[in-house]
Parts: structure tokens; C-alpha cells; sequence
């Protein structure tokens, strides 16, 4: 496999995309900030690059859940990390998930989808929380 234009964007823009949620997380003081959602969006992408490019089909069927648990692991250990009782951690380990997901999206070519899903995951995290607060909503 050579490193192509398509397999560069690939990577380039599931990095980018991973490093705005970041941006956004860092600034919230998320445990999950800039690198670390750049890097599960980039290793996302990553997988789904192999497991498409196997040459066997039932290789993506394959990888895609292993993509799915393994970051399910990831996010349990952030929510885990909280104090007994408290509720913190699930909107990062949410995120993080979501981020994983973009960068599936990017690793098989899904770039408009990718990056509307970024939109979203950017308002729900941002928008959305001051929206709360205003509503008087207790937010996690």
C-alpha cells in the first residue's frame, strides 16, 4: 500500500477534525482534550483504513467493531476515573466515541458526512451546554 492523495486526506482531515472537538474539550478542561481527540479520530481513521484495505471484505467487519469496544474501554476508564457518586465523565467518554466514529467516517471516504458530524458534535458541546445553564438544567 503507497501513501497516496486520498490516503493523506484521509489522515490529515481526520486529525484535523479530532483536533477541533479537542480544542473545544481543552477549553471546557475536559480530561479528553486536543491530542487526545485528534488521536482517536486519527487511529479510527487508521483501522479503517486497514480494514478496507485488505483486499477481504469480512477484514472491515471485523475491524469496525474492534474500533467500537475498544473505544467503549476508553471512555468506561474516563468515567471510572469520577468519584464514587459523582456524575462526571460521560460527556467526555460520549465524545470521545463520537470523535471515533468521524474518523471512521473519513477512513471510507465519507468526508461531508464527517464533517457535518463534527458540526454537530461541536454545537452539542458548546451551544448546547450554554443552553442549559440559561434553562437552569443541571448538566453533567
Amino acid at each position: 500500500m503507497v501513501l497516496d492523495s486520498v490516503m493523506l486526506t484521509k489522515i490529515l482531515l481526520s486529525a484535523a477534525l479530532g483536533t477541533l472537538v479537542g480544542l473545544e474539550r481543552s477549553l471546557s478542561k475536559s480530561p479528553a482534550g486536543t491530542r487526545t481527540q485528534a488521536l482517536v479520530s486519527l487511529g479510527a481513521c487508521l483501522f479503517t483504513i486497514v480494514g478496507l484495505n485488505s483486499g477481504n471484505a469480512s477484514d472491515f467487519a471485523r475491524v469496525l467493531p474492534g474500533i467500537i469496544m475498544g473505544i467503549g474501554f476508553l471512555g468506561g476508564g474516563v468515567i471510572n476515573q469520577a468519584k464514587l457518586g459523582e456524575k462526571r465523565g460521560l460527556t467526555t467518554a460520549a465524545d470521545v466515541w463520537s470523535v471515533a466514529a468521524v474518523g471512521v467516517l473519513v477512513g471510507t471516504g465519507d468526508y461531508v458526512t464527517a464533517i457535518i458530524a463534527t458540526g454537530v458534535i461541536l454545537f452539542i458541546l458548546r451551544p448546547l451546554k450554554f443552553l442549559e445553564k440559561k434553562l437552569g438544567i443541571d448538566v453533567a
